[in-house]
């Protein structure tokens, strides 16, 4: 029931049946317009590509700069921020209630 990132050295088109499980994508190559960045983003799956951090080992673990992290760690990216942390982080919503009352308004004019 926890949601899962797929971290994978590149994503392919191999990948959409993993995709369309997960609530991240987390690579350590391509591009913002990939393929698979952009069929991730469309699944309103938070994708962060070209992760220069992102290392992986022999053994299935990953490192992201000098943090180690095995499979089933918590991590969670920032997709806004462009940035990944070790571990899990509060989600934080922010409403901009001032840009709302100003769409409003629109609807009254």
């Amino acid at each position: 029931g926890d949601a899962v990132v797929l971290v994978r050295p590149e994503a392919t088109t191999e990948d959409i049946a993993a995709l369309a499980e997960c609530r991240g994508l987390l690579t350590g190559t391509g591009a913002r317009t990939s393929h698979a960045a952009v069929v991730a983003r469309q699944l309103d799956i938070v994708c962060l590509v070209a992760c220069r951090e992102l290392a992986f080992d022999a053994g299935g673990g990953i490192r992201l700069g000098g943090v180690e992290v095995a499979e089933g760690d918590w991590l969670t990216l920032d997709g806004d921020g462009g940035r990944v942390y070790a571990g899990r982080l509060p989600v934080v919503e922010e409403r901009p209630d001032e840009l709302i009352r100003r769409v409003r308004g629109w609807a009254a004019t």
